[in-house]
């Protein structure tokens, strides 16, 4: 049977558009272009495309939230994440903090002056937690009561000096920023030589997330060059918070989560191929294996994308659930793919903790041609997207606020995938191309173990476009995926990428 997100799809590009009045299903289209067989296929599953149109609904209205007043709340992300990444065992085995640093043609004490602008505009990064049991209290630091640590590296030559300094930095973000601590955001500037600075503002994942790197860096450099932020105004964090808990509270938040509680049940459960252990998320050694793939090969993924008039996001997901699918034995299964709840002109500068999952139903055959496949999933990834619910990539797509399942639900989505671009346009405008290195295939792998105290899911494949190459790092959880299993899918994914860009 065709996947529903097909079936929209193929209606949608012949110009029917369903939609739901009163609880019945209602279309319109060009004359004649609803045929029999179509009238059937709606009759027979007409159930479950209400359900989805009455999800995609909700989805709408939490998408055209324009914010709310009222006083400063936990959002329902942060919940989860304390949940998550709080506790004992916070900053285990790495601190998961979003490191914002940036090297500027001005002084010192002006990019310090810039920092502190920019902190003091945004509510988000002044808030700190006190937990009274399983509550979370948030309540707001005085903008001049935040330090910015200074250090001077004028003294050394330029390139050691800024190699000094980004090393100073590194370090800098790597510390903790307790969920429960006074300050969640922390601040440093570096004096360079020839009038430059270089400025490092750590915050806690629990604030913050790689969109609201992009807009800090970008103000503070609007702030030095133009006297004052650029971007136009967008809806505060509290407020686009308090709008979100809202509609999850209402009859549309509970049409979005029982529609995904329906998709969760009927998907069915992953085991590694070789010792058939179900692929569900927990604690345990974390196996990473880190490696580059060179610019050579990144081009060829742009060209694929361009040739078929998608993203190099959508080539490197249909590569990723071709090695899943090739691994598994399984055509049919879900995939976690982390995204941004910017996606409105009025959340487009919105700092804080923005950052999603969408759950997305992969059909991935073996007989058929990537081309197909590919399209295929961008059908499930825009019906996902249509329908999406704000959760976080750890929580299975229905335990949306804390309560709604208890806190150790089984997620048995077996595999995460992140694609992210970095830096700003600016920054990337300003970047000089990097000399290409020579695309050996396959990369060579730096593999190290990580003790995870919290959950983690099987298999999870962050991929880092820099521009010049695509840094990766692919994470196993070792109590469900074997080494032999590791290798096998590592193996997997590097044919898939192989075969599809040609190396």
């Amino acid at each position: 049977m065709t996947s529903l997100p097909l079936l929209i799809a193929d209606l949608e590009s012949r110009g029917i558009i369903l939609s739901l009045v009163d609880g019945e299903i209602r279309y319109r289209s060009p004359k004649n272009a609803l045929t029999l067989s179509d009238r059937d296929g709606l009759r027979s599953r007409r159930e479950e495309i209400t359900q989805w149109l009455a999800a995609r609904e909700a989805a709408r209205a939490l998408k055209r939230a324009k914010g709310a007043q009222g006083p400063l709340t936990v959002s329902v992300a942060q919940e989860m994440w304390w949940r998550f990444a709080g506790g004992a065992q916070e900053g285990k085995p790495i601190a998961l903090n979003i490191g914002m640093v940036g090297q500027f043609r001005a002084a010192p004490e002006a990019v310090t002056a810039a920092v502190r602008q920019v902190i003091a505009r945004y509510d988000a990064l002044r808030v700190s937690f006190r937990a009274e049991g399983e509550i979370l209290h948030p309540a707001l630091n005085p903008a001049e009561a935040l330090v910015v640590e200074q250090e001077d590296f004028r003294s050394q030559g330029a390139d050691a000096a800024r190699e000094a300094a980004s090393t100073s930095a590194r370090e800098f973000c790597a510390r903790v920023n307790l969920i429960e601590g006074t300050w969640l955001t922390r601040a440093k500037v570096m004096a360079l030589p020839d009038g430059e600075a270089m400025a490092a503002i750590s915050a806690a994942h629990m604030i913050a997330d790689a969109g609201t790197r992009n807009i800090i860096i970008d103000e503070i450099r609007d702030i030095l060059e133009y006297g004052s932020p650029r971007a136009a105004p967008s809806v505060g964090f509290n407020a686009y918070s308090l709008a979100e808990r809202e509609l999850l509270a209402g009859p549309q938040g509970a049409a979005l989560i029982d529609y995904w509680r329906g998709w969760y049940d009927a998907q069915p459960v992953m085991t590694s191929p070789s010792d058939k252990v179900p692929m569900l998320w927990g604690n345990g050694i974390r196996t990473v294996r880190n490696f580059t793939i060179p610019g050579p090969v990144l081009a060829r993924v742009r060209a694929q994308a361009e040739a078929l008039k998608v993203t190099p996001f959508l080539v490197c997901l249909t590569i990723f659930s071709l090695a899943m699918a090739r691994w598994s034995g399984m055509e049919r299964f879900p995939v976690r793919v982390l995204g941004d709840k910017r996606t409105a002109l009025n959340l487009a500068n919105t700092v804080g903790l923005m950052f999603c999952a969408d759950a997305v139903e992969i059909h991935a055959p073996a007989a058929q041609e990537f081309e197909e496949t590919l399209h295929g999933i961008m059908a499930s990834y825009d019906a996902s997207l249509a329908s999406r619910i704000p959760a976080l990539h750890f929580w299975a797509p229905y335990c949306v606020r804390p309560g709604i399942e208890v806190r150790d639900f089984p997620n048995r989505i077996p595999a995460v995938f992140n694609y992210y671009s970095v830096g700003t346009a600016r920054e990337k405008a300003q970047k000089k191309k990097a000399p290409d290195k020579a695309s050996v295939w396959p990369p060579q792998i730096v593999k190290l173990d990580q003790v995870w105290p919290r959950r983690s899911s099987p298999i999870f494949l962050h991929l880092i476009d820099n521009g010049d190459q695509l840094d990766a790092s692919l994470h196993f959880y070792q109590n469900v995926v074997s080494e032999q299993d590791q290798e096998s899918f590592v193996a997997c994914l590097f044919q898939a990428f192989g075969e599809t860009v040609g190396v």
